[in-house]
């Protein structure tokens, strides 16, 4: 399976997200930026409002487990061939070759919307962790941008002059 989302992720066009509870080699999540982003589990800062403090963990002495246990792939979200892969399957060599792992096939439209919905929702949560580590690295606080004055570019100009971006804000929209 890895390799086979390394090979669609070379592909021109085609939009790939993905959150792991541990960075995994060779896989690496792109924003619409471009850059590399190491979206996985990381922890929040302990001066965070609720209920991202108490925010549960499930993590072990030696760090293995997870917070979110969600194992599913959503294909062609935006079209009829819509379909959701899901269940104890981890995606990995052992779940290949070794372990007795299930996994479901969901070809409705709808559920692959709503699983797509929540899967941008993970994503956007766990990237919020990456931006916060830095801030608190940096002792930068996270800021709003502001309106753009006359003559200014605004903040969402490469919004729709990014091919990336263009494309994520289109297949989103």
């Amino acid at each position: 399976m890895t390799e086979a989302i390394k090979e669609v992720t070379k592909k021109e066009g085609i939009f790939v997200y993905g959150i792991s509870d541990k960075r995994t080699g060779g896989l690496d999540v792109h924003l619409p930026n471009g850059k590399v982003a190491p979206v996985f589990v990381a922890n929040l800062s302990e001066n965070l409002p609720e209920p991202f403090k108490s925010e549960p963990t499930a993590l072990s002495s030696k760090g293995a487990g997870t917070r979110m246990h969600h194992k599913f792939v959503v294909i062609d979200f935006d079209k009829p061939t819509a379909r959701v892969y899901m269940g104890s399957y981890n995606f990995s060599n052992p779940a290949d070759n070794k372990n007795g792992e299930n996994l479901l096939l969901i070809k409705d439209r709808r559920i692959a919307v709503s699983y797509m919905i929540q899967a941008l929702t993970l994503f956007d949560h766990y990237h919020f962790r990456v931006l916060q580590a830095k801030a608190d690295a940096s002792n930068r606080p996270i800021q709003l941008k502001k309106s753009p004055t006359t003559g200014q570019k605004p903040w969402w100009d490469e919004d729709y002059t990014d091919p990336r971006k263009i494309l994520d804000r289109e297949l989103f929209a």
